[in-house]
């Protein structure tokens, strides 16, 4: 299924449209860096930006945003401070701290779209479940050695990450991916700016209502340059269909 018009081309109009959107990027790490650059770049007027961590030497193979002068600097106000470089007109607010439900249920319902750009599979559940509450859609992404996957999450049209996960996630070494810092194989640098990159358009297709594929998993295999679209069902007792 998808989600939007037919229009291909971004105009004036959408532009403007674009100026007037916001967006929140939880996590600015591998997939967080190009999603917040690509977001700046194409115009976006607002983005929200929500990481407690600071920059470590380890990040820098993935982490697009950072330098090695960066190191043991917040990666949210570093990030700010690299974005406003790009495009001084965009507005960025900063979280600099960690995502948790109270977190969660006081600034979700500020912006237009959310994105899940964070390594561990406890606090995508938070976000998972609160946007859905909050009727927000929400673009999640995890990668892993040279995996990712991507799903955009429409509340009230399309399966969450309960639906993927019924039984929650619980072995690291599995291939559906856990999250950057939970993996004992690591993350090939590009894999999470070609996830990020698919992220940051799929957040624009829904900002510009194009069309949008939401009755699933897509997984991209960097091995084979491959990607699969995977139909996930939405479950009969879950939040999302409450």
């Amino acid at each position: 299924m998808e989600l939007g018009n037919q229009q291909k081309e971004i105009g004036e109009q959408e532009q403007h449209k674009l100026s007037g959107a916001s967006v929140l990027v939880v996590g600015c790490g591998g997939l967080g860096a190009p999603v917040l650059f690509y977001l700046t770049a194409i115009g976006v007027g607002h983005l929200g930006v929500c990481d407690g961590d600071s920059v470590v030497l380890s990040n820098l193979n993935r982490q697009i945003l950072f330098t090695h002068d960066d190191i043991g600097k917040s990666k949210a106000d570093t990030a700010k401070e690299r974005l406003i470089a790009l495009n001084p007109k965009l507005k960025v607010t900063v979280y600099n701290k960690y995502l948790d439900e109270q977190l969660a249920k006081s600034i979700i319902k500020e912006y237009d779209v959310i994105v899940d750009c964070l390594d561990n599979f406890k606090t995508r559940f938070i976000l998972n479940d609160e946007c859905i509450l909050a009727g927000k859609p929400l673009i999640h992404a995890g990668v892993g050695g040279v995996y990712g996957q991507l799903m955009t999450i429409i509340p009230g049209k399309s399966p969450c990450l309960r639906c993927l996960f019924p039984n929650g996630v619980q072995d690291k070494n599995e291939r559906v991916f856990q999250g950057e810092s939970e993996l004992v194989s690591g993350i090939i640098g590009p894999i999470p700016g070609i996830i990020g990159s698919m992220q940051a358009l799929e957040t624009v297709k829904y900002l510009l209502d194009l069309p949008i594929y939401f009755d699933g998993l897509v997984t991209y295999d960097g091995l084979v340059a491959g990607l699969e679209k995977i139909e996930v069902k939405a479950l009969e007792n879950c939040i999302c269909r409450k």
